[in-house]
């Protein structure tokens, strides 16, 4: 018995410890419930991506995942990338928040804060190696200025004398997430860059190569700008791996969609020669119409088909987006027209409607652009409307809900249950950041829209409206057969 209890002994340690050990894939950590506290413990910086094996953009974000692990290996010291399926880990994904695919969390000593950085391998670098040391790293020599535009796509280098301010320029850096800035006092950087002191570089890839800042080196916000608008090139692809970057850059955004036939080549050919004399006051963008994302983009910003090819300028697409649409063809005269217009003041923002419904079918009140104000607006009445998208698989799922709270409700005459379709039409003033969105006007109030923030079920629904309601019902009034 005493050899058995010594041989369990030296056996079970052994399989506990390859229990906790992370295989990988990719270069990538593979966590779970059993290895996730080692690995977050034992790694003073560690980014988690919790995924989904089904989702498009975890598989689309794969490789540039595995891509950035490759190259943060190498950091001194090395910061490993790990991954779980959250699909499978269920406390996990819980314990941490997880609501939608990938969900990325850099850990810094156990402590998690959300990732905010772009979807490509060398975004992810920066991002992670820009939390993990300083936010603009000191070049001693010339080796080390080299080699430091050899590591980054994006770099930005500031000159300065060892006397010179540099508060500015680090605020700039923290504030710019997915490009890397170095500093300099040697005299023989400076000098390599053939540089007076003080200045700042920026070296990128694509167009030009490099720019100098020519504003204030005291000014966070002008450098923060200069690095932003340099970043993209004069004229950006529209993609799944480009779209975070494009909405997230806070420039006016000026759209090009466009078929690959001879008309689409034309007007693509225009938009370019416009895009070079904007000097990066806006980003410039093109899309086509075949791809998911494509159609996502025209349905968002309300270009049909049919147009094609044509332009959309975009302000805020983050939040309360305005847009603006181009009148007739895409020609030279046209686009500096409607971008003149723009900076002039002097173009009304697009809104769309759907035709006016015939009849109301069903027991959910069916709105377009034309008339929502009308109804939703009508002091008689506490309306609430949902925002949704046709290909949104949440809102087809929330549909039958909505519907029985609607049929529920008919015999409440103060109250409108209503939907809108969101890509078809526009709403001005009404910020809508996701689909489905849920808001409540009430008839005392009809410049505050409540957010509807309940359960998703039939009770809640009608226990909320009962509670928000300014005209008062019972329960007694509504259906109760349902």
């Amino acid at each position: 018995l005493f050899a058995l209890a010594t041989c369990l002994a030296s056996v079970l340690p052994r399989l506990r410890a390859d229990e906790l050990e992370a295989s990988e894939e990719d270069g990538v950590l593979v966590l779970n419930e059993k290895n996730f506290e080692v690995a977050i413990k034992s790694n003073p910086f560690i980014l988690v991506e919790f995924y989904a094996p089904w989702c498009g953009h975890c598989k689309q974000f794969a490789p540039e995942y595995a891509g950035a692990a490759k190259q943060l290996k190498q950091a001194n010291p090395p910061i490993p990338l790990a991954k779980v399926d959250a699909t499978a880990e269920l406390k996990l994904a819980e314990e941490y928040g997880v609501r939608g695919y990938p969900t990325i969390r850099l850990f810094i000593d156990g402590r998690d804060q959300e990732y905010t950085g772009g979807r490509t391998e060398q975004s992810i670098v920066t991002w992670v190696l820009k939390k993990a040391g300083p936010p603009a790293v000191q070049l001693g020599e010339v080796g080390a200025a080299e080699a430091f535009e050899k590591e980054n796509r994006l770099a930005v280098v500031g000159l300065f004398e060892e006397a010179t301010p540099r508060a500015a320029f680090e605020q700039a850096a923290r504030q710019v997430e997915d490009v890397m800035f170095a500093y300099s006092t040697a005299p023989e950087v400076a000098a390599r860059y053939d540089a007076t002191v003080p200045s700042l570089k920026m070296f990128f890839p694509h167009d030009e190569q490099s720019a100098t800042f020519a504003g204030s080196l005291q000014d966070a916000t002008e450098i923060e700008n200069f690095v932003k608008a340099y970043r993209h090139p004069i004229v950006t692809q529209f993609s799944g791996e480009t779209a975070p970057e494009i909405f997230g850059d806070g420039r006016p955004i000026l759209f090009l969609f466009r078929d690959k036939d001879e008309k689409g080549e034309s007007a693509e050919k225009v938009i370019r020669k416009v895009a070079t004399s904007l000097e990066r006051r806006m980003l410039v963008s093109i899309a086509g119409s075949s791809e998911p994302m494509d159609q996502r983009l025209m349905d968002y910003v309300s270009v049909d088909p049919q147009e094609l090819p044509t332009a959309r300028l975009v302000t805020n697409p983050m939040g309360s987006m305005t847009k603006y649409r181009l009148e007739g063809e895409v020609t030279e005269d046209s686009i500096n027209s409607f971008v003149g217009g723009f900076e002039g003041g002097r173009l009304k923002p697009y809104l769309q409607s759907e035709a006016v419904p015939a009849s109301q079918p069903g027991p959910v009140h069916i709105l377009v652009g034309s008339t929502f104000e009308s109804v939703v607006k009508d002091p008689s009445k506490d309306v609430l409307v949902k925002f949704y998208a046709p290909w949104c698989g949440h809102c087809k799922k929330l549909e039958p809900v909505y519907t029985a709270v609607a049929k529920k409700l008919e015999g409440v005459a103060s109250i409108v249950v209503a939907k809108i379709d969101a890509t078809a039409n526009d709403v001005e003033g009404v910020d809508i950041e996701g689909f489905p969105t849920l808001k409540f006007w009430r008839a005392e109030n009809k410049d505050e829209p409540l957010d509807y923030d309940g359960d998703r079920d039939v009770d809640s629904f009608v226990a909320w409206l009962e509670e928000k309601a300014t005209h008062p019902f019972t329960k007694e009034q509504s259906n109760t057969e349902l």
